[in-house]
C-alpha cells in the first residue's frame, strides 16, 4: 500500500446497501462535537480497512492508525496550517502544509461530513437508533449517507453512496483532549513535503 494513499484514507479520511430513493428535506448542517476521542474503522471499496484512534480538540486532530503491520500517526493542525505524517517504526515525520481552501467543503471522516444536509428520517445503524441524513459535499459533489445517534447526537456511521468509503465511529467520548497529543514527537527525523495529491479537497 502506498503510504501517501494511506494518509489520504486515514485523514479523509468519510450500510453500503443500494437503497431506493428516499424523500429528503434540506436542513441545517449537523454540528459535530469539537472535543472528543473515538475509535474509527475506515473501509474502502477495494477492501482496505484501517483501524484508528482519533482525537479532536477544536482545530486540532490526531489519528493513530494501523494497517498491515504499519503504525502511523497523523496530526492535523488547522491553527498552524500544518499536517504531520509520522512513521513510528522509522521515527520519521513528514510535515505538509494544510490548505484551508482546499479542505473546505470536503468530507473528511475524522472531522465529520460537510456540505448540504438533507434529513431522511429515523433509522437504526450499528444497533443504535439514529437520525439518517443525506450529505452532498459543496465542493466535490460526493454524496454520503450519515447516521447520527438520535439520543447522544454523536456520529455512528457515514457511507459514500457510490460505495467508495465507509466510516464507523465507536466508543465516542466527548470532552477536552490532552494538548500533548497534538504535538509531533521529539527525537524523530523531520522532513518537509508539498501537499499530497489526492488529499481531501485536492
Amino acid at each position: 500500500m502506498n503510504l501517501s494513499r494511506l494518509a489520504v484514507v486515514a485523514v479523509a479520511g468519510c450500510c453500503l446497501l443500494r437503497l431506493p430513493p428516499l424523500a429528503a428535506q434540506e436542513v441545517a448542517p449537523v454540528e459535530m462535537e469539537k472535543h472528543y476521542s473515538a475509535d474509527l474503522t475506515i473501509t474502502t471499496k477495494d477492501g482496505m480497512a484501517i483501524q484508528s484512534k482519533t482525537y479532536m480538540d477544536g482545530d486540532k486532530m490526531r489519528s493513530d492508525a494501523s494497517m498491515n503491520g504499519i503504525d502511523m500517526e497523523f496530526i492535523v493542525r488547522k491553527d498552524q496550517q500544518k499536517i504531520y505524517q509520522i512513521l513510528v517504526a522509522d521515527k520519521m515525520i513528514t510535515e505538509m502544509p494544510y490548505d484551508a481552501d482546499k479542505f473546505a467543503g470536503s468530507t473528511a471522516a475524522s472531522f465529520g461530513p460537510e456540505g448540504k444536509f438533507e434529513l431522511i428520517g429515523p433509522e437504526t445503524a450499528e444497533g443504535v437508533a439514529c437520525t439518517k441524513y443525506k450529505v452532498t459535499s459543496d465542493k466535490t459533489k460526493q454524496v454520503f449517507f450519515f447516521w447520527l445517534d438520535a439520543a447522544r447526537k454523536v456520529p455512528v456511521e457515514m457511507a459514500a453512496v457510490d460505495g467508495s468509503l465507509t466510516v464507523k465511529w465507536k466508543n465516542f467520548a466527548v470532552g477536552p483532549q490532552d494538548a500533548a497529543l497534538f504535538e509531533p514527537p521529539t527525537g524523530y527525523q523531520t522532513m518537509s513535503s508539498p501537499a499530497i495529491p489526492g488529499m481531501p479537497g485536492q
